[in-house]
């Protein structure tokens, strides 16, 4: 009997134990549960530093820019603008991002299209606003003349073109001035461009002083022309004056036949002309060329 009863008791204490020892594990459990939630691994850590991070360079900024060219001479407040997004750190130094207080300025340098502008390209001073004045180099002169369609040649002879300039008389034609350069025509300051230019009705020339004399006196001679060149052409008129008489004198000349051509052996370059050889510096299309023998025509 007394056998039985401590058997039952060891049972019972036994059952009381593993009941305890049930929470205690799950507990345990739950904590470290709880320990890997909360800890973040090496990896995310890593991950979460090479997030990318969002700086102020990629701020934009709204920047004015003039719709088309900007002529010199133009003010301000007769341009008309629009605003183009610039990142921040790409606006160049010194760009104006408000152009208000620059609306009575002047341009004194052409404002490209689609760019910032400066302020060193405005002026708000009178002194520094005629884009005429701010050509004329020391010693040189501006004057101007009245042109048509024919001294204007059509309007080709327009800003920044550099034209011979000739008196017509009655009697005589003379070239009064040479590489004359045109600053402005109709009041403008802008080369031609296009196919169609419009003639004007008055140029602004850049003069010498003794251009400035000698075309002045012509003007009140007779009729002022010009003669456009190109602006490579650093060459001067082999006659300077024809009169009436010497056109009579050449209309009236034989007429010139050329049957020949040779390169003698000196390298000179001769050319058979009315029957007479006579030296040249070139050798007319047409011709066989060679060294000390005559050529005949192709």
């Amino acid at each position: 009997m007394v056998a039985r009863v401590e058997k039952n008791q060891r049972k019972m204490r036994r059952g009381a134990g593993t009941k305890l020892l049930a929470p205690t594990i799950l507990l345990a459990a739950s904590l470290i549960a709880g320990a890997i939630v909360l800890k973040p691994s090496a990896r995310d850590t890593e991950a979460v530093a090479r997030a990318p991070q969002l700086v102020g360079e990629f701020d934009q900024v709204q920047v004015p820019v003039p719709s088309k060219l900007v002529p010199i001479g133009t003010r301000l407040k007769d341009v008309r603008f629009t605003r183009v997004a610039f990142p921040a750190h790409q606006v160049p130094s010194g760009a104006l991002t408000d152009v208000s207080p620059f609306l009575e300025a002047m341009a004194i340098a052409p404002l490209p299209a689609n760019l910032p502008i400066f302020s060193e390209n405005l002026s708000l001073t009178s002194s520094s606003t005629n884009p005429v004045i701010e050509r004329i180099p020391d010693g040189m002169r501006a004057m101007t003349l009245r042109v048509d369609a024919t001294a204007a040649v059509e309007g080709w002879a327009g800003s920044g073109s550099v034209v011979d300039i000739a008196l017509i008389e009655s009697e005589r034609t003379t070239v009064v001035a040479e590489r004359v350069k045109i600053l402005s025509a109709e009041r403008s300051v802008i080369p031609v461009d296009g196919s169609t230019p419009n003639v004007p009705s008055t140029v602004t020339l850049l003069v010498t002083q003794d251009q400035f004399l000698a075309v002045s006196t012509a003007v009140g001679k007779g009729k002022i022309t010009f003669a456009l060149r190109s602006s490579r052409d650093e060459g001067s008129w082999q006659e300077n004056t024809f009169s009436a008489p010497s056109l009579h004198k050449r209309a009236a000349a034989e007429p010139v036949s050329v049957s020949g051509a040779m390169i003698d052996a000196k390298g000179r370059k001769l050319v058979l002309v009315n029957g007479r050889w006579s030296e040249s510096t070139v050798v007319p299309e047409g011709f066989l060329r060679g060294a000390g023998t005559e050529a005949k025509s192709e």
